[in-house]
């Protein structure tokens, strides 16, 4: 199979000759593969016929194409040495060649966009989508259950041997009894009205992550990568955030605060700020960190600050939603991103939000795997609960949407002077209680 055009005319003669050839390989063979002008006519007559369920005919053909040459390269295709090879390899090699010749045209107009002083992050997206289309092959559109079966049972194995714990930890036993910890390609959205402590929270996840070990980046468009290292330096040193703010720290403040500051160090924890906050430079960041430093878990912070493309915000909302799941399933990552409420929640009885209260919350909610709300009866001014009990630093945590664990309500505890999240004392006490509810 050195030439390409008779490898063409051997795969269109085992196409005329055996329909099952065809019909085992379609999802692979396109026209794009027969570089030779007629060759690729012929491949459009056959396979049109062949696709309505027909039987393909010299003579029907030739009369379609209207080409002098036609029958003679039918002839050709028919009394070739096609039944020595198999399908699949010629297939192959089509596409390897078409392929070769896609680079090679992509070469061309890389130069000349760099030519022309195209925009450099125009040229990497350029380059990534055109890069993606063609080193995809789709062997087989047709799923194979044994393949399937084989992957559940590793990972039901795989579980069974956990001890629970199958993803990446959350750093808090309740959510991780609850969740099982972090788990990959899912899109995971935590909501809150202002001054709920999300941001805190969410910096919460990455650092327990960072700390087990699981490389961890954090985009922030709001925050400056030293506020967001104060407060993880507030958080693992127990030192008020306002006295690191301020400068006004005891002798035995600052060393407690040297020994956060190399604890820090020691983990592989990425924040970047986001100076540009297009989605594409987004998805773009992302990519690179995976590549460069095998990172695992992302924080956006936060949703609606990220620039989409669309007629309307909520368009835009949805389209960020829609691609940074698309980009965890592609990339194998988890994803958490921050997400603000509508401002109709201060106005009900209680506060307490919903899933209806995420701004532009249609798409958010069906892009979504786990959708998490922030809870603070406190900072409302309700400073009991129903049974009498104090509200003080009380967090509730609601699963409202949770698409392989169910939903449910788990309790932490907020320590505002170092903006700390901790699972309360009595939590067993409490999580036991908590009864999710199914999820399909």
């Amino acid at each position: 199979m050195k030439d390409s055009f008779d490898t063409e005319k051997r795969l269109l003669g085992k196409m005329m000759s055996n329909s099952r050839d065809y019909y085992d390989n379609h999802s692979l063979i396109t026209e794009r593969i027969f570089l030779d002008p007629l060759n690729r006519k012929i491949y459009k007559a056959i396979s049109s016929r062949l696709d309505k369920g027909s039987k393909p005919d010299i003579l029907d053909i030739t009369t379609s194409i209207k080409d002098p040459l036609c029958d003679v390269r039918l002839a050709e295709c028919m009394a070739s040495d096609h039944y020595a090879y198999l399908t699949k390899n010629m297939v192959l090699f089509l596409l390897e060649q078409d392929k070769k010749e896609s680079l090679k045209r992509l070469v061309e107009h890389t130069n000349k966009k760099i030519n022309n002083n195209d925009d450099l992050f125009d040229i990497i997206q350029f380059l990534e989508d055109q890069i993606k289309s063609i080193s995809e092959i789709n062997e087989s559109d047709i799923p194979d259950i044994k393949k399937q079966l084989k992957k559940l049972h590793d990972d039901i194995n795989r579980r069974m041997a956990s001890d629970s714990m199958v993803g990446i930890p959350t750093g808090f036993q309740s959510v991780d009894k609850f969740t099982g910890g972090w788990q990959e390609t899912d899109l995971i959205v935590i909501g809150g009205a202002s001054s709920m402590g999300k941001t805190s929270l969410g910096l919460a996840f990455c650092y327990n992550c960072a700390k087990a070990g699981v490389p961890t980046a954090v985009f922030s468009y709001e925050m400056g990568d030293t506020q967001l290292l104060q407060r993880l330096v507030s958080l693992e040193s127990k030192v008020n955030n306002r006295y690191i703010m301020k400068g006004t720290i005891q002798d035995d403040e600052i060393k407690r605060i040297h020994k956060a500051i190399g604890k820090l160090e020691e983990t592989c924890l990425f924040i970047d700020e986001c100076k540009d906050s297009s989605l594409r430079y987004l998805l773009n960041k992302i990519r690179q960190y995976v590549i460069t430093k095998d990172v695992k878990f992302f924080l956006v912070d936060y949703l609606q600050l990220v620039k989409g493309s669309g007629s309307s915000r909520e368009q835009e909302v949805a389209l960020v939603a829609r691609e940074l799941k698309n980009i965890a399933k592609e990339l194998n990552i988890t994803i958490v991103a921050l997400s603000q409420l509508s401002r109709g929640v201060e106005r009900r009885e209680g506060c307490r939000p919903g899933l209806s209260d995420l701004r532009e919350s249609g798409e958010i909610e069906q892009a979504s795997d786990v959708v998490m709300l922030v809870y603070r009866p406190e900072y409302y001014g309700i400073m009991n609960d129903d049974s009498g009990s104090s509200t003080e630093g009380l967090v509730d945590l609601i699963f409202a949407k949770g698409r392989n664990i169910g939903t449910g309500t788990l309790p932490l505890h907020f320590e505002k002077e170092y903006t700390k999240f901790i699972d309360p004392q009595d939590f067993e006490a409490k999580f036991i209680s908590v009864k999710p509810e199914e999820s399909f």
